[in-house]
């Protein structure tokens, strides 16, 4: 039996959803390779949702030929509700700002819903060489990396700066829990809710690459690692049981105590000495647990007091 004259399957309509707060100089970026992606036209769209930027990031979605949302609401799980409701596609594909895709990403993460037991796919994240300490620390402890919360052994997730979804999978569980501040741990909600109330499992396509960018101030390198903490300590109080512990959040006592030392002397000899690569990266890593620490606690408050 030959397969020639036979039309092949169309494929899946695919909803690519960015969103997006005061990204203006990074959006550009990743506007351009979502635009480029090697996927029929007629069988995606691209939402940008403006999650009440007030940088020019509006106007840089404007010049691009996507679908540009709205949403008051502040938080990221707020935006991706309003382009999640907003959406056609039968899958539903995430990134973030901060990264750009591969030509071949949204290929490689529909192929992967060929098996229907499949609800969630990963994609591959491949940071970008770093230029300041706070990028080289990062990509050091590979904190933006599917392999080690995928490969968990009680509570695997993905991270949505590449992932993708079936509608079917938001129309079961519900969308995502706006009382995760965003940029920590609402991804691992919505897997471990995926695998709890649905049949479906969660695949990895390594080949279906996008590039991040981390955080390369110190300013938003403490932002971004507060937001983690915080995001834990919501995660935290929602499942109590649960031993949640990835590469995303860390606890004091992994700080090396060399570091503590190498801080200590640090500050003996004056700021200047943080800008040696040794003591600069002992620093990042005291202010990653000072950060995550502060935004834990202040979860937990923000609970007691609710």
């Amino acid at each position: 039996m030959t397969t020639e004259g036979l039309e092949r399957p169309p494929l899946p309509f695919v909803t690519v959803i960015l969103t997006a707060r005061n990204e203006a100089d990074a959006l550009r970026d990743c506007l351009t390779s979502l635009i480029r992606i090697r996927y029929p036209e007629d069988r995606h769209e691209i939402l940008v949702v403006d999650n009440g930027s007030t940088d020019g990031s509006a106007e840089v979605m404007r010049e691009f030929p996507v679908t540009y949302l709205y949403e008051p609401r502040i938080g990221v799980s707020c935006a991706r509700n309003r382009g999640i409701e907003m959406s056609r596609g039968e899958l539903l594909a995430f990134t973030d700002p901060d990264c750009t895709v591969s030509t071949g990403w949204l290929r490689g993460l529909v192929q992967r819903f060929s098996d229907p037991r499949v609800g969630c796919v990963a994609g591959g994240i491949v940071p970008y060489p770093p230029r300041t300490l706070p990028e080289l620390h990062a990509a050091r402890r590979r904190s933006h990396t599917q392999e080690r919360p995928l490969g968990h052994p009680v509570r695997p997730y993905a991270m949505t700066p590449n992932v993708a979804f079936r509608r079917t999978v938001f129309e079961q569980i519900g969308l995502f829990d706006t009382k995760f501040p965003g940029g920590g741990w609402e991804d691992a909600d919505v897997s471990w809710r995926l695998l709890q109330h649905t049949s479906f499992r969660i695949d990895y396509a390594p080949e279906a690459l996008v590039f991040h960018r981390y955080r390369d101030t110190y300013g938003q390198f403490f932002v971004q690692q507060y937001r983690y903490g915080f995001g834990l300590g919501v995660l935290t109080r929602k499942y109590r049981s649960a031993r949640v512990s990835s590469g995303r959040a860390g606890a004091v006592r992994e700080v090396p105590p060399a570091c503590w030392n190498l801080m200590a002397a640090a500050i003996g000899y004056g700021c200047r000495r943080l800008e040696l690569e040794s003591l600069g990266l002992c620093y990042l890593d005291l202010l990653r647990v000072t950060a995550q620490q502060a935004g834990f606690m202040a979860a937990r408050l923000s609970v007691k007091r609710s």
